[in-house]
């Protein structure tokens, strides 16, 4: 495939880079990102526990933590010299890892984490344009998932400001990153066959572990044909990049209503949810104005010793 170079920018900002095993891997979201950056982050041998009990991010488990670099200890592509870049783009000496997933499998599984379970995210100002869909007063997943297909479709660059729910056409962009491997990950063997690039590069044993639980409601029990067609509307880009086959869903299924003890349960993780990212926020905010009122200090001080340096009189010599 011939490959036009984009500036670095416009290259999945979220690319990583491990130098020590010469692999730039560009993460898809919801697409086994937290699994491989654990793998990647293992083997490159970049992995730092330790700072973990310091973080003050609204993580909910401590999986989610490797999404902190100063955790994962990987590089950011597009913080490197353009030197670099350009060898790690262009030298057969690298190899460049991206994985993608089923487009309706991945809209699903964002919208169960981040819509639905309110994990912290970027899309929280627009839970208005999801509202659950209740059936007396418990929570209708078949039409909530419906009614968040309609919101993507009509509001879907608000959607988009998340990595979450932007088509992957538009992180993997193989017309202009030369890949050495994209990965279908939902497919058997995908991530298996990760782990064992990583075990090859690094002369570890790498092994792939589940993260990101589901809430283990199947995908066909939520998604009728109509709501798999506004979501294939939506990713048209991914179908047309990548060639997935476009799955057939029924016109109509038997709608999947929690029970009521269920649907106070997601309440109260919502509001769980709720009280760490608040708390979080709050614990940033405070550590922000700290270092802002610090460095005003400090600026205040150099001000102060420069003004005697050239303004305290000095005695006249002959």
């Amino acid at each position: 495939m011939t490959t036009t170079r984009l500036p670095v920018t416009e290259i999945a900002r979220s690319a990583l880079v491990a130098p020590r095993l010469r692999i730039m891997y560009a993460p898809t979201t919801k697409a086994a990102c937290t699994t491989i950056k654990w793998m990647l982050a293992e083997a490159e041998g970049s992995l730092n526990l330790d700072v973990i009990p310091r973080m003050i991010a609204a993580n909910l488990h401590r999986s989610q933590t490797i999404h902190n670099r100063h955790v994962s200890g990987l590089q950011k592509l597009s913080e490197l010299p353009a030197h670099e870049v350009d060898e790690i783009l262009g030298s057969p000496d690298w190899l460049r890892l991206a994985t993608l997933r089923d487009p309706i499998a991945r809209a699903y599984s964002a919208w169960e984490n981040r819509v639905f379970m309110r994990a912290p995210g970027r899309v929280t100002d627009k839970f208005d344009l999801v509202p659950d869909v209740m059936q007396d007063d418990c929570i209708n997943m078949t039409a909530s998932f419906a009614a968040y297909s309609v919101a993507l479709m009509e509001h879907r660059e608000a959607f988009w400001v998340d990595a979450h729910f932007i088509p992957q056409s538009r992180v993997v962009r193989p017309n202009h990153v030369d890949y050495d491997m994209i990965v279908r990950v939902d497919e058997p063997g995908g991530i298996d066959r990760i782990a064992t690039l990583f075990s090859e590069r690094s002369g570890k044993d790498i092994h792939p572990r589940r993260h990101n639980e589901s809430i283990g409601i199947p995908l066909d029990r939520v998604c009728e044909a109509t709501t798999a067609e506004r979501l294939m509307n939506v990713y048209h880009s991914d179908y047309e990049t990548f060639g997935f086959a476009r799955r057939d869903f029924p016109a109509h299924i038997e709608p999947y209503v929690l029970s009521a003890s269920e649907t106070q349960l997601v309440t109260l993780v919502r509001q769980s949810v709720e009280r760490v990212t608040s708390v979080s926020r709050a614990a940033q905010f405070k550590m922000s104005a700290r270092y802002g009122l610090r460095q005003i200090r400090k600026s205040a001080l150099r001000k102060i010793t420069f003004g005697r340096m050239y303004n305290t009189p000095r005695g006249i010599h002959w």
